[in-house]
């Protein structure tokens, strides 16, 4: 009887074999897979300058379709602000305009002024149906409630490197591109 209870404990173990680790193989493909993601990732993470400037591109993109959407929305004008010397911007919409015909700032999360850290600021701003090329002082795009949008063309810049915007006028598309670029055509 004790011959028969060896040979079923023998067969569980064969049938079961318990897995004690990963194998080389797989270990190897881990660090791997490690190693190429921190090749892609550790030298964004060493350039804070690039992605601050990436950051508040896209910020301000988001922040230039959100107005457009608002003036739709709410059937007034808007306009994003635009200071060269301090540089920051902010919006102001027709609402509650007084006899001067001032536009009043908007308040919440999306619409609150924002300041440039240093080094990132505005090289210029390009607002050729209104005030043409600004490179100090204030500008001001508007949003109209028929989605027409003034045509605009932001160039922000960190000392080593530009990223340009431009705002369709017809569709409201902000295009976000690498590099100092003029208005095509």
């Amino acid at each position: 009887m004790l011959t028969g209870r060896r040979n079923s404990r023998s067969s569980r173990r064969l049938d079961h074999p318990q897995s004690g680790g990963f194998t080389l193989i797989e270990v190897a493909l881990v660090l791997l897979i490690m190693g190429v993601v921190l090749a892609l990732m550790v030298p964004r993470l060493r350039d804070p300058a690039h992605t601050e400037l990436v950051s508040h591109a896209r910020r301000l993109a988001v922040t230039l379709r959100f107005v457009r959407h608002e003036a739709i929305l709410n059937g007034r004008t808007y306009r994003l602000n635009y200071d060269l010397n301090e540089q920051r911007y902010w919006v102001t919409s027709s609402e509650g305009e007084d006899e001067s015909g001032s536009f009043v700032n908007e308040t919440g999360v999306l619409v609150k002024p924002v300041t440039f850290p240093p080094p990132l600021a505005f090289s210029d701003i390009f607002l050729p149906w209104t005030a043409g090329q600004v490179r100090e002082g204030q500008g001001f795009t508007n949003f109209y409630p028929d989605g027409v949008v003034d045509l605009t063309l932001v160039h922000l810049d960190n000392g080593q490197e530009a990223y340009t915007l431009l705002i369709d006028p017809i569709t409201g598309h902000v295009s976000v591109a690498a590099g100092y670029h003029e208005i095509p055509g």
